[in-house]
């Protein structure tokens, strides 16, 4: 209450907080005089707790003070009566002592018990000494040992009383409480945008999200210079607010260069970028950066709609209803729900709630159950939301799921550009159009210090076993080709899990075994079995 006045003028003279100045003048006689009260009752460095005392000031409270003076004084009063007590006795070595057990006591020698007035009672003997009482000494020890709990209990009364007086003044103290947190949220909004270079949003009414040189606020303080920024286009609108930054920065950027050496990208270019794309499905390797990339355009929305100016060098941030996310791996088993029911759980919230107004957050959706049933959850649920035409911002390793561009037109593949150099991967943290199609789980596996026979087998059976998503169309220059679960003849979805049979099979497949001779026939297996060695 004491700071209102100091606040309002600090904030007189500025314009842009005009609004606020006028709501703490109004106020502010009505807490000075509050905080004029406060101040003399209280100390300006109290106790933690009230049980401790200590809270009051001295001299506010006559009869506080009387309490807190019979703590004070009892060592002056203890040696004045001493004093008394050999004038009256001559008992020059007569003591007034204390002690936790006994209390307040008079201790006088063996030799001068009998000099012990036959007033005083005996309070206990020891080898050479006896102790006593005497009334004003109870008396007196009684106010001492009392005085710490009716001191503290003056406190309380004196502080709820205080706490009565305030909150007949609640309302001005709400209304200055909420002045004070709006400018304490401004000023920290303020020192960000100038610290780190952020600039101020265009809100709009179109569902649109484009963010030129996004960053991610708390990576870009942590990483500086070495954070990657990255651009966002995405809603109905983007194409008239500007041409995607995305779609005109192909080549991607990186502080890591490799030299004298030959390397390739591992994406495949996309030439197709919606007008209009509302939904992005992202592919790439794990630690290249798609999870920070979704997450930061999720908290350059939210900062815009706070009034925060945000991390980016251009940003158009069309008005949210909600903003959706589905990220991480968390489970409620004390409820009986297991990872995947919790991430299904949640998933279905989005899919019955959002909005062409929402953006939504989705990261690696159906990693939780096995791999046809995760893939089928995860391409119906783009689907959805590629209908609904919500802002969506879909993270996945189900490359299949990047044939959805193919039929929708508002939906756009975006991928991390990768380096090779010398069997190594080096991430560039850089989004580009286009599709990846590979996820290099095992490098990532090899990072993370798998042992090395483990990767070596894991490679092995990489080499021998294939997953038909199209990966030898890609390398080929080819689209692969197109792969439908509502057109499929089998029914079943394009992804499999399967041996390769050796071309020795097909030869014996196709042998007519009735129109061969024996000698015909023994050739035959002689041939076939030179091919399988």
């Amino acid at each position: 209450a004491r700071q209102a006045g100091a606040l309002r003028e600090l904030i007189a003279d500025r314009p842009a907080v005009a609004p606020l100045h006028e709501r703490l003048s109004a106020v502010h006689d009505t807490l000075a005089q509050l905080g004029q009260t406060i101040a003399q009752a209280c100390e300006d460095a109290p106790p933690a707790h009230l049980r401790q005392g200590g809270l009051i000031r001295d001299g506010f409270d006559a009869q506080l003070d009387e309490y807190r003076a019979l703590q004070r004084d009892s060592t002056t009063w203890l040696a004045q009566y001493q004093k008394e007590l050999i004038q009256q006795t001559g008992i020059a070595n007569l003591k007034v002592g204390f002690n936790k057990v006994f209390g307040y006591f008079i201790e006088v020698s063996a030799a001068n018990r009998d000099k012990a007035p036959d007033a005083w009672s005996r309070k206990q003997t020891l080898k050479n000494a006896e102790r006593y009482t005497t009334p004003p000494l109870k008396e007196y020890e009684h106010k001492v040992l009392s005085a710490e709990q009716r001191a503290i209990a003056r406190e309380q009364e004196l502080f709820t009383h205080l706490c009565e007086q305030a909150q007949a003044h609640l309302e001005a103290l709400h209304e200055f409480a909420s002045a004070a947190a709006t400018l304490d949220a401004l000023a920290c909004f303020a020192r960000r945008a100038l610290r780190f270079r952020y600039v101020q949003p265009e809100i709009v009414e179109e569902p649109v999200l484009y963010i030129e040189a996004g960053r991610h606020p708390v990576l870009d303080e942590l990483l500086a210079d070495r954070f990657v920024p990255n651009d966002v286009a995405l809603g109905v609108g983007v194409s008239r607010v500007g041409v995607s930054s995305v779609e005109k920065k192909v080549a991607p950027r990186s502080t890591v260069e490799p030299h004298d050496t030959q390397h390739h990208d591992t994406q495949h270019p996309d030439t197709r970028h919606p007008d209009n794309p509302t939904l992005a499905l992202i592919t790439g390797p794990n630690m290249a950066g798609k999870s920070t990339y979704i997450r930061q355009a999720a908290l350059i929305t939210l900062l815009a709609h706070t009034g925060s100016f945000v991390p980016a060098t251009r940003a158009t941030v069309g008005l949210c209803d909600r903003i959706f996310t589905r990220i991480g791996a968390s489970d409620e088993l004390h409820t009986g729900q297991s990872t995947f029911m919790v991430e299904m759980t949640e998933t279905a919230n989005i899919c019955h709630h959002a909005t062409s107004q929402s953006l939504v957050i989705l990261d690696e959706i159906g990693r939780g159950t096995s791999t046809l049933d995760g893939l089928s959850l995860a391409w119906a649920i783009a689907e959805h939301l590629a209908q609904r035409a919500c802002r969506t911002l879909f993270a996945t390793h189900y490359h299949e799921i990047t044939q959805l561009a193919e039929r929708f037109p508002n939906v756009v593949n975006l991928s991390v550009a990768v380096r090779e150099w010398q069997e190594e991967i080096v991430f560039l943290h850089r989004i580009v159009p286009g599709a990846a199609d590979r996820s290099y789980g095992i490098h990532v596996a090899k990072i993370a210090g798998l042992p090395p026979h483990v990767v070596r087998r894991a490679n092995e059976l990489l080499g021998k076993l294939e997953v038909n998503h199209g990966t030898d169309a890609v390398k080929n220059g080819r689209k692969p080709p197109k792969s439908d679960p509502q057109t499929t003849p089998s029914g079943q979805l394009s992804l499999f899990t399967q041996y390769l049979e050796h071309p020795a099979v097909e030869k014996l497949r196709a042998t007519d075994l009735t129109v061969m001779t024996p000698l015909e026939a023994f050739d035959l297996l002689r041939r076939l079995r030179e091919e399988l060695e």
